[in-house]
């Protein structure tokens, strides 16, 4: 099936904007994506550059004295004749930038905006449909809840389902941490171990104290029409479960239905589905009034698997035009 032809210009360079790169250009022949491109890149370490070739990527990456501010990127957004801008900078709990003022440029200079990004999606999403809406853009963000695995669009498949309830296993860090404590860890230790591995950064907090939990609960309310803003879901860590209580089950869950929405280490019974998701995997409980519960396991995070997120939605606004 053929798709238009898309200009598409990346911010954010780092390993998603990487693995988007190379998985769109070893993808796109066979999702009939030929004519499209990826013609322009800005990173604020590596500077911007218009896009050739792979040599072209591989200079651009070895020259790290291009820094370039943020406001300098709103502007060559605005500049740009890209019609798609895939934005996969850092996240920021505070106030979503400079993430959100990218994403507002592009949108209101007539671009479709594709973004793995939770802070502006979490944290200003009613404002940022409203500016989508306003200028006849779509914004597409599967990236931000489980990666490329399914989430919230499963109930793209299902026309006239409504969503009732959702649990879920949404940290891989976490769970990572909980699973290994189960097998006997200390909490430092698992911790300790999961940073060794590239699974917890350096600074935890975001994964352990449950905020990046949460702000996938305020993205999943905001999706089902639930209003539950990140700033006023109740919010619980696991740096005070011991391995015993990992050990009989406890799982970090999010939960949240129309009423409410919580993130909080919880016991599960041996015969729930998610006690046994382990590691570094997530997976989501979606109960629906027409199916009862659906689930869905995978990868929560990665190079690739975000990467498969980004180019999920691309398809997306590609078949809908």
């Amino acid at each position: 099936m053929a798709h238009r032809t898309h200009r598409i210009m990346v911010i954010g360079f780092g390993t998603v904007g990487q693995g988007f790169y190379e998985l769109f250009n070893a993808k796109r022949r066979a999702l009939g994506l030929e004519g499209s491109r990826i013609t322009e890149i800005v990173d604020m370490r590596f500077g911007y550059t218009n896009m050739t070739d792979e040599s072209h990527v591989r200079e651009y990456l070895g020259n790290v004295d291009r820094t370039i501010s943020s406001s300098d990127v709103v502007e060559r957004i605005k500049a740009s004749d890209a019609d798609i801008v895939c934005e996969f900078t850092w996240v920021n709990y505070r106030d979503a930038e400079p993430a959100f003022s990218y994403m507002k440029a592009a949108l209101e200079s007539g671009k479709h905006v594709i973004t793995t990004n939770k802070g502006p999606i979490a944290l200003r999403y009613r404002e940022l449909m409203h500016i989508a809406s306003e200028n006849g853009r779509k914004v597409r963000f599967k990236g931000t809840v489980m990666a490329g695995t399914p989430s919230f669009n499963i109930l793209d498949l299902l026309p006239g389902a409504r969503p009732v309830r959702v649990r879920g296993i949404l940290n891989g860090t976490t769970n990572y941490i909980l699973t290994r404590m189960s097998e006997g860890l200390s909490y430092s230790d698992a911790l300790k171990e999961a940073q060794s591995r590239g699974y917890a950064e350096a600074d935890p907090t975001n994964d352990v104290d449950g905020f990046d939990a949460a702000a996938k609960a305020a993205i999943i309310s905001s999706v089902f029409g639930w209003d539950h803003p990140m700033d006023r879901i109740r919010v619980e860590g696991i740096r005070n479960i011991t391995a015993e209580e990992a050990a009989s089950g406890t799982k970090l869950l999010v939960y949240a239905d129309r009423d409410e929405a919580w993130v909080r280490p919880q016991v599960l019974d041996d015969g729930d589905v998610l006690r046994h998701v382990k590691g570094v995997m997530n997976a989501i409980e979606i109960e629906t009034d027409t199916l009862g519960k659906i689930y869905s396991m995978g990868p929560g995070a990665g190079k690739i698997e975000t990467a498969q997120a980004a180019l999920t939605d691309l398809v997306s606004i590609s078949r809908s035009e």
